[in-house]
């Protein structure tokens, strides 16, 4: 059992967080996360329409999400050991709102609880608990060359679920830069990212 003295030791000196560094930071979608600079875990998009991720742990080769984009229908998510393991609807599982500043968020139906993904000025995006938005459990560290989605050590347990929805909003993010670039000519100035700083 914690003494007291190490629950204080705990506070003045927290535990740093899991850093898990994107081998290939162009591509979130297809790369390896890297723990300390071993491969921990695998997002592959291989499919021939790109509609299909997996992220597989690799430490027991085990697919422990899958996302699966539709064109006509509802996405869908897996995760083989929520749920039943049976596939939910994207939107089910991860439900767009607006805070009251008015920028995006997104609400994680998880079993173990309600959390809250949404846009951050200095951290990029943030992933807080719904009703405790100040206790930030993962959020992402971009500091070239190095790009990390890092996770708070009590909430390890929930990186099948992190990390899928962590790629979703990375690629929804490059994808809407990318349109708003091609908008504006590549003239930036009048568009902004979703935190508000105009587009580099």
């Amino acid at each position: 059992m914690e003494s007291k003295l190490d629950s204080q030791l705990t506070l003045i000196n927290p535990e740093p967080p899991l850093e898990l560094v994107l081998e290939k930071s162009s591509t979130p979608l297809n790369t390896r996360l890297l723990v300390d600079g071993k491969p921990r875990y695998k997002v592959s998009t291989v499919d021939r329409d790109a509609n299909i991720t997996d992220v597989t742990d690799l430490r027991t080769n085990e697919v422990v999400a899958t996302i699966r984009r539709r064109s006509f229908f509802s996405d869908k998510v897996k995760f083989p050991r929520r749920f039943g393991g049976k596939s939910v609807k994207k939107e089910d599982w991860m439900t767009e709102v607006k805070l009251n500043t008015g920028h995006e968020a997104w609400v994680i139906n998880s079993e173990s609880g309600k959390f809250l993904w949404r846009w951050d000025r200095a951290l990029r995006m943030v992933l807080t608990p719904e009703n405790d938005t100040d206790q930030i459990l993962a959020f992402v560290k971009d500091e070239p060359p190095v790009f990390a989605l890092c996770v708070k050590r009590s909430a390890e347990g929930s990186l099948d679920e992190i990390i899928p929805g962590f790629m979703i909003l990375e690629h929804r993010l490059r994808m809407d830069t990318k349109s708003l670039r091609i908008a504006d000519g590549w003239g930036a100035n009048e568009r902004s990212t979703p935190w508000g700083t105009p587009l580099s």
